[in-house]
């Protein structure tokens, strides 16, 4: 299976799982129904999230600074990793995602999936044929202009 098709299917499964249905999807309440600790704080300069998993606690770290948008999908990124990693058995890692790091297969499963969390396909399709407008997408599921532009290519909604 593609790393992004593998990505989706968790993403929705998660959905399935922790979704009561409304916009925009809320990451940190998902991550906390995982028992995932979620807490934002001040990050050093260049960091915008991180999540530490030791002896089966788990917490995500995100930037308080960041702008809503941002931190949700942040947050949504942390869970990929998470379930990513529960995924292949493994019970202790950490990664932290800095602005200017080198772009991995992890980091590419981890965006994929926060991008089909925050914005399922079915809802994203609906909204988008309804106002096409990323700004006003933006909004609706919480998220930044930049990954509704990214989520609408992937899509193939130009």
């Amino acid at each position: 299976m593609l790393v992004k098709d593998a990505a989706r299917k968790a993403a929705e499964e998660t959905l399935k799982n922790y979704w009561d249905g409304s916009l925009p999807v809320d990451p940190v309440k998902m991550a906390e129904a995982m028992d995932i600790t979620v807490d934002f704080a001040k990050l050093k300069a260049g960091i915008s999230g991180a999540i530490v998993v030791q002896s089966g606690e788990a917490t995500i770290l995100i930037d308080e600074s960041e702008n809503y948008g941002r931190q949700m999908f942040t947050c949504a990124h942390e869970v990929g990793h998470y379930m990513e990693r529960k995924a292949n058995g493994d019970h202790e890692f950490s990664f932290v995602e800095e602005r200017s790091q080198k772009y991995d297969l992890h980091e590419f499963y981890a965006d994929e999936f926060a991008g089909n969390l925050l914005m399922p396909e079915t809802e994203f399709r609906k909204a988008w044929a309804a106002c096409r407008s990323d700004n006003l997408m933006s909004a609706k599921f919480g998220v930044t202009p930049a990954a509704i532009t990214m989520r609408r290519r992937k899509l193939g909604l130009v």
